[in-house]
């Protein structure tokens, strides 16, 4: 089944599974001071991110994943998610794509920031951020006129490069919080498959240029039903998880 971690090559099918990686992390991981708390970072290599949680008494409270790519986009932070059911050391924010003047931007969305504590932000703030998206769903087409072909047949009218922040409908249709989820569509610029050193398992990445941005694209073998290429299209629905850079 696919998940954020079989989507970077770490299957989980059980509860004791995601309790060993994360007695791993708390093993093995780099800690990183956070106030009375610290994040323990642990690097598997090729790009996998393992981020743990800890609490001032050494417990495990948290354990996130993240790609650590090449692709970094503009992004105006505009302010943080505030979640009750959040750990002290979780991070979601609220922001917008490709900002230029203050009420100037190609469009809000919401991602999870895996380190927030690290960084004294102070809202609005425009940052350089590198943002993977973990795909949920996806959709390949070989070229362009493919892409459009099946456009027509379907009735859909979308762009080769679009984004749609769906993450932030359900907070708007039921006052619920934000998901740092969205739906979009790009030309595929950089293409590779990786195995995981950690694990020896498989995944696709893809360096994804879509509408404002660019994503580090992260996706579960289960999802590809066709080699991958450059200069070709995907399209899909996204978890988004970024880290801020040059700082």
């Amino acid at each position: 089944m696919v998940s954020h971690f079989s989507t970077i090559g770490l299957p989980i099918n059980s509860n004791e599974e995601f309790m060993a990686y994360a007695r791993l992390v708390h093993e093995s991981g780099e800690r990183i001071k956070a106030g009375e708390n610290a994040y323990l970072k642990l690097e598997l290599g090729e790009g996998v991110e393992l981020w743990g949680q800890v609490n001032e008494a050494n417990e495990i409270i948290g354990l996130n994943p993240h790609f650590k790519g090449m692709a970094v986009s503009t992004v105006r932070l505009t302010e943080k998610v505030e979640n009750p059911a959040a750990t002290v050391l979780d991070g979601q924010v609220y922001s917008e794509a490709d900002p230029g003047d203050p009420e100037e931007f190609a469009y809000p969305f919401v991602f999870d920031l895996p380190d927030m504590a690290l960084h004294e932000l102070h809202f609005p703030v425009i940052k350089e951020v590198q943002l993977a998206a973990f795909a949920h769903e996806l959709n390949f087409y070989t070229n362009e006129n493919i892409y459009k072909q099946v456009q027509e047949s379907e009735g859909g009218n979308f762009a080769t490069e679009f984004f749609i922040p769906s993450g932030l409908f359900s907070e708007e249709e039921s006052e619920s919080l934000p998901e740092s989820t969205a739906i979009f569509g790009g030309r595929v610029q950089t293409v590779k498959k990786i195995r995981n050193p950690h694990t020896g398992e498989s995944f696709y990445y893809a360096e994804v240029k879509t509408l404002g941005g660019v994503f580090d694209v992260v996706v579960d073998p289960e999802l590809v039903t066709e080699e991958i290429t450059e200069d070709s299209i995907i399209s899909g629905s996204f978890w988004l998880t970024g880290r801020i850079v040059n700082e």
